[in-house]
């Protein structure tokens, strides 16, 4: 015993080996508690990448910028861009999308990802008037 306080089996060293393991792994608990916290706040955060008055025409949109839209991802944005290149080839119409249900005929997109994006979504109020500068080839 060493000031009152007893020793293991295994004396001082065996003491003090077990204190340092202990603040250890207490650090590595602490560490990964804090990964874990910074990952959360990361991913929500991932879905803040607009701001308020950001909005991103379907008809029109980068696959990087459809990617940016919450629950889309750049397959997703792949699949919109892709269906949206069919459409207009199939039926001559310019714009595949006139409102956010309309995404819903594009593979893996469904009710809970419309809603999602829906917001940061935008629609040309009248197609036929749309100008060839507007980013998108004519």
């Amino acid at each position: 015993m060493i000031s009152g306080v007893p020793m293991g089996r295994g004396g001082q060293a065996a003491d003090v080996t077990e204190a340092v393991g202990f603040v250890c792994l207490a650090g590595i608990c602490a560490v990964v508690g804090f990964a874990l916290v910074m990952n959360s706040a990361g991913a929500a955060a991932s879905h803040a990448l607009f701001a308020i008055d950001d909005t991103v025409n379907p008809n029109r949109a980068s696959p990087a910028n459809l990617a940016r839209l919450p629950r889309i991802g750049p397959a997703r944005a792949r699949a919109i861009v892709s269906y949206r290149d069919r459409f207009s080839g199939r039926t001559g119409q310019r714009h595949a999308f006139h409102c956010a249900e309309d995404l819903r005929e594009v593979t893996g997109i469904g009710p809970a990802t419309i809603d999602a994006v829906r917001p940061w979504l935008s629609f040309d109020s009248h197609p036929a008037e749309q100008s060839d500068s507007d980013g998108w080839p004519p």
